[in-house]
């Protein structure tokens, strides 16, 4: 059995190191001529595979038995009882157009269950993190959602369907619904 915080320690580093390289590597990106299409607005570009096979090699490193299951295919090791799932430029339609937010999405699994997970936000560089059994944190404070119990107090934040225009009626019932309800 691994350490789970020691663990999500280790992962905050790869992913902050892997930040590093993707903030250098935007410098000098085009979205002109370094983007890919995987099918309608769902891109992915070098920085992806690269901050990937980046993350895949550090976590390998760090749990050598785990397998990944990895948005770019970077790697399909399959671990017996661990496997890592990430997103190493999670927005990347944000990230092309040099807006926040986009995010390094990094979580392990133990057989079918989530025991450690980290989010950077590389533009803002808020990173939220917890680990089975533990409070869920951000830039290492505690958080937590509020206390708020009547949906008119709720605050509700969302992006837009982009690439699965069969469920946007659906999608947009559902938008009405929430926005008369909510704050």
């Amino acid at each position: 059995m691994i350490d789970y915080e020691l663990t999500c320690a280790k992962v905050r580093e790869i992913v902050l190191r892997t930040a590093q390289m993707i903030k250098h590597e935007r410098q000098n990106f085009s979205a002109l001529h370094n983007v890919e299409t995987k099918g309608h607005s769902n891109f992915v570009t070098h920085i992806d595979k690269l901050s990937e096979e980046m993350l895949v090699n550090e976590l390998s490193t760090l749990l050598p038995e785990s397998g990944f299951i990895a948005e770019e295919g970077t790697s399909t090791k399959k671990g017996e009882i661990y496997n890592w799932i990430i997103d190493p430029i999670d927005g990347t339609t944000n990230f092309i157009h040099g807006l926040p937010p986009h995010a390094i999405s990094v979580a392990l699994m133990e057989n079918s269950e989530v025991v450690v997970g980290v989010v950077l936000e590389i533009a803002g560089g808020e990173i939220f993190y917890a680990w089975k059994n533990s409070q869920a944190f951000c830039n290492n404070k505690v958080i937590q959602v509020t206390g708020f119990s009547e949906h008119q107090q709720a605050l509700i934040a969302t992006g837009f369907p982009y690439y699965d225009m069969g469920k946007l009626e659906t999608y947009m019932d559902t938008m009405r619904e929430i926005m008369a309800k909510t704050s």
